[in-house]
């Protein structure tokens, strides 16, 4: 996979929802890697994983600053992809 920076934006996403959910993709994909799990415990893990809310960070006035909007989006979509590239295997 090929390197990603999550740059900070105001407006982006909150920084903890988005680790948190990035967290859960890896912790998914090591969980794959190691077959701890059935195929339907897979499946019910991603659906949880996609279900996680990724919120947009919270300022006084206008948007709080936290991780690029574009950055995430791209970093989760490429994550999706290893996650199913591996089911698929």
């Amino acid at each position: 996979m090929e390197d990603f920076e999550l740059k900070t934006e105001k407006g982006g996403y909150e920084k903890n929802d988005v680790l948190a959910k990035i967290d859960a993709y890896n912790a998914l994909i090591t969980v794959i890697d190691d077959m701890k799990l059935s195929d339907a415990a897979v499946n019910a893990e991603l659906e949880r994983i996609r279900s996680m809310p990724v919120r947009k960070a919270k300022g006084l006035i206008f948007g709080g600053s936290g991780f690029s909007v574009k950055d995430t989006e791209d970093y989760i979509v490429e994550l999706e992809k290893q996650v199913l590239q591996k089911i698929m295997l």
